[in-house]
């Protein structure tokens, strides 16, 4: 398989790609603030690509749980300058999160490559035709928010738009659906919108929604299960760095988890690097994370494993 954004190529099989998060936000759930300003976006991105970042995923709006809606021009205003000025230093593709069509218009008129839907789609009915009219790529977000929006793990997140997108019969089916069903249901309809505007299927990747309203043991099951993706003939993108159910899983077997303690914070990335590496090893081919060098570390060894009869053979001297 081969992903495609602006003439560019992205190939299935080889290493796994790591996108480096940068949020020019004031409130992301892990690092916000920390990046806001055009400068700090700037040295994150050189830190990231020096550190092994392949790609960088740059967004201006907080979607945590509890978070508040942030309006289209003040988005703008975010996430603009930082990708222009970014672009100026580094050569990676940079993806723009964001599921409104005019900040995804803007951004990749100031040079983003891949517009990353977190609604797949379906959250703004424009979406679909502002990246027709590109050669950019796309990643599409399978979002049980929208299509569970009743469910206990759906209120405490903010809404996405999407309203009208599916029928109330097929929104009443959905609420006992099996999670990876919903899911592909879900890719059907995000994937006809696609097809409607004549953007190609190389063109896009898929994301299984990772800690979107979703339960632990749905989370866990979408990556246990996340060949399905491939099965469907896209590329995956998986993003599962400092979710909640990894933090919910060492709290389990007693590790610290909290973020103010310098022992918290190593925790949470290696927690999610033991993810990636899992990941890698089922043939993920981009992962987004908030620091590279752990989850460099783990797909290094678990691309090793998985591209083992590619790798040059190597005769060890006994130990001394």
């Amino acid at each position: 398989m081969k992903f495609t954004y602006n003439q560019k190529e992205l190939l299935s099989g080889q290493a796994t790609i790591l996108c480096g998060i940068i949020n020019v936000t004031p409130d992301s759930f892990s690092d916000g603030g920390q990046f806001f300003q055009v400068d700090k976006a700037v040295a994150r991105a050189k830190e990231l690509v020096a550190d092994g970042a392949t790609m960088l995923d740059i967004g201006g709006e907080s979607t945590r749980p509890g978070s508040t809606y942030v309006e289209i021009e003040e988005e703008i205003n975010r996430v603009v300058p930082a990708i222009k000025a970014i672009k100026e230093v580094v050569d990676v593709p940079i993806s723009i999160d964001t599921w409104k069509s005019q900040v995804a218009k803007a951004a990749i008129e100031a040079g983003a490559d891949i517009v990353n839907d977190i609604t797949g789609f379906l959250g703004d009915p424009e979406m679909a035709q502002v990246v027709s009219q590109t050669q950019a790529g796309a990643i599409l977000m399978f979002n049980p928010v929208i299509v569970r929006p009743n469910h206990p793990s759906s209120k405490i997140f903010p809404t996405f738009g999407g309203q009208g997108v599916f029928t109330d019969q097929e929104m009443a089916a959905f609420e006992t659906m099996d999670i990876v069903e919903l899911m592909k249901a879900y890719f059907v309809k995000s994937l006809a919108l696609a097809d409607q505007y004549g953007i190609a299927k190389e063109r896009i990747m898929l994301d299984p929604g990772i800690g979107f309203g979703l339960t632990k043991k749905e989370n866990l099951t979408l990556i246990n299960e996340i060949d399905v993706i491939r099965q469907m003939g896209y590329f995956t993108f998986l993003g599962v760095s400092r979710k909640r159910f990894i933090m919910n899983i060492l709290n389990e077997v007693g590790f610290e988890t909290d973020f103010a303690t310098p022992e918290g914070s190593i925790n949470r990335d290696l927690g999610s690097a033991f993810l990636t590496s899992l990941a890698a090893i089922k043939g993920v081919e981009v992962l987004r994370v908030h620091t590279i060098k752990p989850h460099l570390m783990a797909t290094a060894i678990a691309d090793s494993v998985r591209l083992s009869r590619q790798m040059d053979d190597v005769n060890f001297k006994a130990y001394k």
